[in-house]
């Protein structure tokens, strides 16, 4: 209902006018214009109602993260630093906790190279009492593998040859690439059709080999090869 250099006077139907400071606005609202406000004192020691501008939007958001999280829908976040433990995350205003072991599905050896860029998010954790929020990016994508790994597994029968690349190399065998991120192991006795001491006498890393399936565990997503 009126601005001036300080403040700004809203009207929410009471008996007074509330007052909201101009130093909340990036760009000051005209007489008329009607904008969302948060009640913060009824009536101060000199009887004025006290509005913001900034906790209604900080209250909106919340309410939006509140939302995700019950409902488990995926939100966008801006990782805008690193700290002991893991990242902060800026979910459009309100910041939010990722820990390390949660920024991905494999080891990383470079933080850093995530700051200052936006991903996907599924809130794991959300305290009201304390308004914190706890964020997981792996969360996704073990989902999104899990769901790869089913449609493969679909596609693939015992018997099936496939072409793979040894991906790692263990004393009990290999693990061998066999691609859309589905890894199938091939024990050390089934190697070869003679006795070997170590995969390494037979197998090196990056190396293609022709496999064929011999076992599959659908639910722990597993593959065995020969």
């Amino acid at each position: 209902v009126a601005v001036n250099d300080k403040e700004i006077l809203i009207d929410i139907g009471f008996k007074s006018e509330g007052t909201i400071s101009t130093s909340e606005f990036d760009v000051v609202p005209t007489v008329g214009e009607e904008i969302d406000v948060f009640l913060v004192v009824f009536e101060d020691r000199h009887g004025r109602l006290i509005l913001s501008k900034e906790r209604a939007d900080f209250e909106m958001k919340w309410m939006k993260l509140r939302d995700a999280f019950k409902e488990e829908t995926v939100i966008n976040g801006i990782i805008s630093k690193r700290i002991k433990g893991g990242m902060i995350v800026d979910l459009n205003g309100v910041n939010a906790f990722l820990p390390g072991s949660q920024l991905d599905v494999k080891p990383i050896s470079d933080f850093d190279e995530f700051v200052n860029k936006e991903f996907e998010f599924k809130i794991v954790k959300f305290n009201e009492m304390r308004q914190n929020i706890v964020v997981s990016r792996k969360a996704l994508l073990s989902e999104s593998l899990d769901s790869d790994r089913k449609d493969i597994l679909d596609k693939i029968d015992v018997g099936m040859e496939l072409d793979g690349v040894v991906k790692n190399i263990t004393d009990f065998g290999a693990f061998i690439d066999l691609g859309n991120s589905m890894d199938g192991l091939l024990h050390i006795t089934d190697i070869t059709w003679g006795r070997i001491n170590n995969p390494t006498d037979k197998l090196s890393l990056g190396q293609s080999i022709k496999v064929k399936v011999i076992a599959i565990d659908e639910v722990r997503h597993r593959i065995s090869l020969g």
